[in-house]
């Protein structure tokens, strides 16, 4: 049995069957796991591939006979991964509930001027072997969700000034939009704020690109 307390949650991860905590956490250990990395880079595709599947695809043959699904694959995986993630749900609003029962807290949120909080930036994970590092924070606005972005090369890599990248936003179906570009100097660090017509409930997850559309980072929603 392996020993690693991540191992088994690559997929929960793509599928957003983990909690804000779970997720942080197995993102921390991402970023330090080429095994983990290399597991969620098989599966990434996962999402918009079964989203992109027709109803027809599942039906049954008229007149044939089709034994059951076992619920040990993707569909009955699926199933827990949503109960277990309305499980979770409910226990955090229920422990919320009883700290609130039992103390008083006056908590002070520094919120712009637009009364939005300040979204606080989450790295992004490593999909392939990549010389960028990068951060991403949303924040909803009126028309959508602007994607606040900082990236950056790895101060141990050497590669030519001026290449490209694109950030891309996904929707639950696996549709992408396109949220920005830039070129990336070694040596420099970049900030940008790219935007979507969707909304933050509605982005599934933001990638970066190269300009053939192969992903390198990626940040679950």
């Amino acid at each position: 049995m392996s020993a690693d307390p991540y191992a088994h949650l690559d997929a929960a991860y793509v599928l957003g069957g983990l909690d804000r905590a779970e997720r942080a956490g197995f993102e921390a250990h991402l970023a330090t796991c080429p095994r983990c990395q290399a597991d969620v880079a098989e599966i990434v595709g996962v999402p918009p591939l079964l989203a992109g599947l027709d109803e027809s695809a599942f039906a049954e043959p008229a007149g044939a006979s089709v034994e059951p699904v076992p619920d040990t694959l993707l569909p009955g995986l699926l199933r827990v991964a949503g109960r277990e993630r309305t499980r979770r749900r409910w226990l955090t609003a229920g422990l919320g509930l009883v700290a609130a029962a039992s103390l008083t807290a006056v908590v002070v949120t520094a919120v712009p001027p637009n009364g939005q909080a300040t979204p606080a930036p989450r790295a992004m994970t490593a999909l392939v072997a990549s010389p960028i590092s990068a951060t991403v924070a949303l924040r909803a606005t009126q028309w959508g969700t602007e994607i606040d972005l900082t990236c950056w090369y790895r101060p141990d890599v050497s590669v030519a000034p001026g290449y490209e990248y694109k950030l891309v936003a996904y929707d639950a179906d696996g549709d992408a939009y396109d949220a920005g570009s830039w070129r990336l100097d070694p040596g420099r660090k970049v900030s940008l704020t790219g935007g979507t017509a969707l909304t933050p409930e509605q982005i599934s997850s933001v990638n970066i690109t190269k300009p053939d559309g192969t992903a390198i980072l990626t940040l679950a929603v």
